[in-house]
């Protein structure tokens, strides 16, 4: 018994567009009959099952939860970039896979299928860290930037009276970054870490005369001091 009519490709008679086809049968596979050539076959649909997939959001200190719908068999790795809707008002907004969650492990990618859960991160707008030292003093800010935005080594910066030069980049993978006008976007960095221009003159100064410039009064906070030409150390000062 003819069930209904749909259109599909025939092998035999029209192997490029799609002509009417009789369904004989639904289950379990479906078998059709094109009604120009008589040719039976069997018919696999395109349509691709859908899977949901749990999704946490961070955005600085805070995370939100949402869902999205993919198809089965897509695979999904850690650094896919996709649009989510997110937060109280279900805003859609770039996010970044920052990890996997697959059975009871985490894992670089998978079927989507089989995934639980995906962390990601907001990268429309990132909090940029960055360690700026002066003499052998060294301080954090934080910068609130578009994920787009690329940073360079070498570039200057500035931070109130402040002016600093980019020196080094730790992206989020643990490489770093050191060569004059290498560059990143903001939603990959870990850190950067920066040279006050007046640093940068005092170390020109002594490399070319061997005399150190007078610095300014040590007032307190986290000391770098050198330990060899290469190797740095953190510390603290102590009181007197």
């Amino acid at each position: 018994m003819v069930h209904e009519i749909i259109q599909a490709q025939c092998p035999n008679c029209s192997p490029h567009e799609p002509v009417p086809h009789d369904i004989l049968k639904e289950k379990p596979d479906i078998l059709i009959k094109c009604t120009l050539c008589d040719t039976i076959r069997p018919y696999y649909s395109d349509k691709k099952k859908k899977t949901n997939i749990r999704v946490v959001v961070s955005a600085g200190d805070s995370s939100t939860k949402s869902t999205i719908v993919q198809e089965s068999d897509e695979i999904i790795s850690v650094d896919d970039e996709f649009i989510v809707e997110s937060g109280p008002e279900g805003d859609a907004s770039f996010v970044l896979v920052t990890s996997i969650e697959s059975g009871d492990k985490r894992v670089e990618s998978a079927r989507a299928d089989e995934i639980n859960t995906l962390w990601t991160r907001h990268t429309d707008t990132v909090t940029t860290k960055i360690s700026i030292t002066r003499g052998w003093q060294t301080e954090s800010i934080e910068m609130e930037v578009p994920g787009e935005r690329e940073f360079t080594i070498g570039e200057l910066l500035s931070s109130g009276p402040d002016r600093f030069v980019i020196k080094k980049i730790k992206v989020r993978d643990g490489k770093f970054l050191k060569r004059n006008r290498e560059s990143v976007m903001a939603k990959y960095i870990k850190r950067i870490f920066a040279d006050t221009t007046e640093r940068m003159e005092w170390l020109r100064d002594y490399k070319n005369t061997g005399k150190k410039r007078q610095s300014k009064p040590y007032s307190g906070g986290p000391v770098i001091k050198p330990r060899g030409p290469s190797t740095w150390t953190l510390k603290r000062k102590e009181g007197n």
